[in-house]
């Protein structure tokens, strides 16, 4: 009985992620990720430096 109360929780919790990442409400969080990212990678390469200056 335990064993299935937890599964049901956590298909709950998966069903309602899956309805909140649909619906867009991630969007804003994983275009943050990706910026991060391009960011980051654009300094260790001095990318950035080099359009700022020019």
């Amino acid at each position: 009985m335990k064993t299935f109360v937890i599964l049901l929780i956590l298909a709950g919790l998966a069903f309602g992620g899956k309805h909140l990442y649909d619906n867009g409400y991630f969007d804003s969080f994983l275009q943050s990720v990706d910026n991060t990212s391009q960011r980051t990678g654009d300094f260790v390469t001095d990318k950035a430096v080099s359009n700022f200056n020019g």
